[in-house]
């Protein structure tokens, strides 16, 4: 062989461990670079040259820079952190909430419900002491009113988790894009087969770590073969690269599909679109990572007002409606024993008038073209109970209604059928109301059993409708079955009159289970209440009741000083139908003490009678704290004592909050495990560095010492021939 040649020899051994030199200067560069991934040189041979008495080496070249890595290894890594940004998230978020609701009985609500039946304690003892009464409306009022901040503190939670949903759902955006870059950039760069792009693939691990911390997404790379650290690979070339989430594809290689944010009254959830193009709901899908975790504390099912009814935020504000749905209902029941000279409730279901001209208009019209019912009016029987005058059944008739019948139409139909009863339907202020007919005053005698084609559904008037199917939806506070009595008294005091009413959203006698049943309970005449033989100083003597613009009414019918209340309420009707209230609102948003009380609270009053002596109110109301009532929680009924049921709710949350604590600490033990041996075998050693460092450079200055003595026997072969 020349010399020459072993020039050229050496020259590929100064290029190979310049390049090795760069690797390893590269590797210490990014030393403290936690998305690098440490990077070796392959050292191959060059084809040798035949020669007797044997093949001699013509140099050697880089044939791979490869990265040290694991890919099993990598993936417990990015998951456990996954993991590890769940339970944090959950974490922060569970403990400022419980900093609301601290797991104590000297303070927070637990106090502000203590110190309100004090003030009824209080009372009790000095019913007639005005300034006894300013203490206890002060109470009940900071009771309300940390109930409602409550509320609002779980609200501006709930506004700041859509608000970090939205940032995090724009920046897992960014990323599917970056990383369909990446792909693409990658398949490029190793479209030879012998390249392999270091830098871009550990760009891509940062973006598929961060992405899994925040979505926990499913990511598929196939054909890809591993190796230890001392082999020549250890990533080989994808065949295939997907990123999925529940089931829908994010990444397919360079393809990306955007993740699409729905808002729902102010709370984003997540959303795919197929490839037909229309978006489906993954939102219950998303369970781990950053964006899991805020949905598992917000939830992602809404009412209409915005709230949450699952997760976290939801339960508690469902608990915190439920306590004071209670309390409201609870002691307003109690309240409506209050005898006052007659009655208005508070219900207000917002019921449709129909105007005289368009009574002649199909009842399909009425909703498609007119857009004045609620809701479409089908084909069907309305199935109508007659009652004699004690209030005894006596038939039921059908009459078939047609979504092509009118509003006239209907009411001929069902006055061809009841005529002889001596009633009839007629359209009245808007409604529908069936009147006697010699005076068309509101009559007991004919109550709906079924609105089998939903007219008065359509209408919304609920007085139809049965109890059971309106109790949590157009009821602002729920009723139970049970029973109540009306009575009637004097100026003395005295009761002049009582009448059983029973409740039984159960029964498929409308008299039991609809408002206009209720009524008719009420409204029946000869009825002997006080078992006296005297039919004329009996309840429907003294008062009519009726449900006038979607209000429950009693109002007297003689002139006598007379005064109506309640008792014995085990169905929570006055409650239910706000009778005389002590409370006003429905739930943690708007509970409050009556208007009329806090403006004046002398009116107050702590008796049953009209006598101002009378304590039974307040001594009721104080007894309610040892009583187990019904909390109405997402339709499950619970039934505790507001203190048991308070604490339930506190517990809960300190209890799931204690959890989430313990997880997330089990969970950051195993990452810095799993972490440790990733960055043992990915991440850059200085000392391992430093020790190839040398070892590149003496093979550096070796091959240097070889060019050098080939140079000094070429200088000695010219000066022979000379």
């Amino acid at each position: 062989m020349a010399i020459s040649t072993a020039f050229g020899t050496a020259l590929t051994g100064l290029k190979a461990h310049q390049s090795a030199i760069d690797v390893t200067s590269n590797n210490i560069s990014n030393a403290s670079n936690p998305d690098y991934v440490r990077e070796r040189t392959v050292f191959s041979s060059l084809n040798s040259v035949n020669s007797i008495p044997g093949d001699i080496g013509i140099g050697v070249e880089i044939t791979s820079i490869y990265r040290i890595t694991n890919t099993f290894l990598f993936n417990r890594f990015i998951s456990t952190s996954a993991n590890l940004a769940n339970f944090d998230t959950q974490e922060k978020y569970l403990k400022e909430i419980s900093t609301y609701f601290p797991d104590v009985t000297d303070n927070g609500l637990y106090k502000d419900i203590e110190e309100f039946f004090n003030a009824w304690q209080t009372f009790a003892s000095n019913p007639n002491d005005g300034a006894v009464k300013v203490d206890l409306a002060s109470k009940t009022q900071a009771l309300a009113d940390n109930i409602k901040t409550l509320k609002g503190k779980l609200e501006d939670i709930q506004k700041s988790i859509n608000d970090s949903l939205n940032s995090k759902l724009t920046e897992a955006n960014n990323i599917i894009k970056q990383i369909a870059n990446l792909n693409k950039e990658i398949t490029a760069h190793e479209a030879n087969n012998k390249s392999h792009a270091n830098e871009l693939r550990d760009k891509r691990d940062a973006l598929e770590k961060r992405l899994k911390e925040l979505l926990d997404v499913k990511i598929y790379k196939s054909g890809i073969s591993s190796k230890d650290a001392q082999g020549e690979v250890t990533t080989g070339y994808e065949k295939d690269y997907q990123i999925s989430l529940g089931g829908y594809p994010l990444v397919d290689n360079s393809t990306y599909h955007p993740l699409n944010i729905k808002s729902i009254i102010g709370n984003p959830l997540i959303t795919v679109e197929k490839q037909d193009h229309t978006a489906v709901n993954i939102t219950f899908s998303v369970k781990g990572g950053e964006i899991g975790a805020l949905l598992n504390i917000r939830g992602n099912e809404f009412n209409k007002s915005g709230n949450p009814t699952n997760g976290v935020l939801g339960k508690l504000m469902a608990s915190l409606d439920s306590l004071a749905n209670g309390i409201i209902r609870s002691v307003n029941s109690i309240y409506s024993y209050s005898a006052q000279e007659s009655v208005y409730s508070t219900v207000n279901d917002k019921t449709i008038s129909i105007p005289k001209s368009l009574s002649d208009k199909t009842l399909d019209s009425l909703y498609n073209m007119y857009h004045i019912f609620n809701t479409p009016v089908t084909d069907g029987k309305i199935t109508l109970s007659l009652y004699d005058a004690q209030g005894n059944y006596n038939k039921d008739i059908s009459i078939d209604v047609k979504k092509s019948d009118s509003i006239d139409d209907v009411i001929n139909n069902v006055n061809n059928k009841i005529s002889s009863e001596g009633v009839e339907l007629k359209l009245i202020n808007g409604q529908l109301k069936f009147v006697n007919s010699s005076d068309s005053s509101e009559t007991s005698k004919v109550l709906v059993k079924d609105d089998g084609h939903s007219l008065f559904r359509a209408i919304n008037q609920i007085e139809y409708l049965p109890l059971n199917k309106i109790n949590t939806t157009e009821l602002p506070l729920p009723l139970k079955n049970g029973n109540f009595d009306i009575v009637v008294y004097n100026d003395n005091g005295d009761v002049i009159a009582k009448r059983n009413i029973t409740v039984n959203m159960d029964s498929n006698d409308p008299r039991y289970s609809t408002i206009e049943g209720i009524l008719a309970q009420i409204n029946t005449p000869a009825t002997d209440d006080n078992n006296d033989n005297n039919l004329n100083n009996d309840i429907d003597d003294y008062y009519q009741a009726s449900f006038l613009n979607g209000k429950f009414v009693l109002s007297r019918k003689s002139d006598e000083n007379t005064y109506i209340g309640l008792e014995k309420d085990t169905a929570d009707f006055g409650g239910a139908f706000g009778i005389n209230k002590f409370f006003d609102g429905t739930n943690a948003s708007n509970i409050q003490l009556r208007k009329e009380f806090q403006e004046d609270p002398s009116l107050i009053r702590a008796s049953k009678t009209p006598n101002s002596g009378d304590n039974t109110i307040a001594n009721s109301v104080l007894q309610l704290q040892y009583e187990k009532i019904s909390f109405y929680v997402n339709d499950k009924i619970q039934n505790n004592t507001i203190y048991e049921f308070y604490r339930g709710l506190t517990t809960d949350l300190a209890n799931q909050t204690q959890i989430v604590s313990s997880k997330k600490e089990s969970t950051q033990t195993l990452l810095t495990s799993i972490s440790n041996e990733y960055y043992g075998l990915s991440g850059v050693n200085i000392d391992e560095e430093l020790i190839n460092l040398e070892k590149f450079q003496r093979g550096y200055q070796a091959n240097a010492k070889v060019i050098t003595t080939i140079n000094q026997m070429l200088d000695a072969l010219f000066n022979i021939k000379q």
